[in-house]
């Protein structure tokens, strides 16, 4: 139990795209309003879990096909989601946060929470459970530990939201150049 919180915990907390744009989200809007995107990627990442958890054993032998196409679909949402970061650094407008359907997209073709499920299910959870009811709190941890992850990235930029407001052009940038590295290291 203790390797597979570690390996939790450490794969939700780790920059990537959800965290990022977390981060980015709640620095535009504020958490209050930008939390409807960690619920979206909590229902997403729970959807992930309870896929991963069902088609674990049948998708082992095919992981490298749909891991691909995972990856491709990563590539192309993370490289339109740096785009449109960029966009809104240019933007003078009052600030709107990325919706709930954003944070659910970004889970369905987000690499790394597909590998964080599966290894987590595959590697620690099915060999250590001795019951269905053990395999599935267990599962549960992974969409909680996510979503609790997430929220620490949006706390830390709801902090900086007066740094972000004063350069934000700048922080978009950034911000962007990293959802571009994601999307490099998702098909990498």
């Amino acid at each position: 139990m203790f390797e597979l919180l570690v390996y939790m915990i450490t794969m939700a907390i780790t920059p990537g795209p959800n965290t990022i744009l977390s981060m980015a989200n709640a620095a535009t809007v504020g958490l209050k309003k930008g939390i409807g995107l960690n619920v979206g990627m909590l229902i997403g990442i729970t959807a992930v879990t309870a896929l991963s958890w069902m088609a674990s054993e049948l998708l082992y032998s095919y992981i490298p096909k749909a891991e691909t196409i995972m990856k491709a679909a990563a590539f192309v949402y993370l490289i339109i989601l740096a785009l449109k970061m960029l966009r809104k650094s240019n933007l003078e407008t009052e600030a709107k946060s990325a919706s709930l359907l954003e944070g659910m997209l970004l889970q369905l073709v987000n690499v790394k929470v597909y590998l964080l499920a599966l290894t987590a299910i595959a590697a620690y959870i099915m060999p250590e459970s001795e019951s269905m009811a053990e395999t599935a709190l267990k599962t549960a941890l992974i969409p909680i530990i996510c979503f609790v992850s997430g929220l620490v990235w949006a706390l830390g930029g709801a902090v900086m939201k007066s740094f972000y407001a004063k350069h934000r052009r700048f922080l978009s940038i950034v911000f962007a150049a990293l959802l571009v590295w994601c999307a490099f290291k998702a098909v990498l």
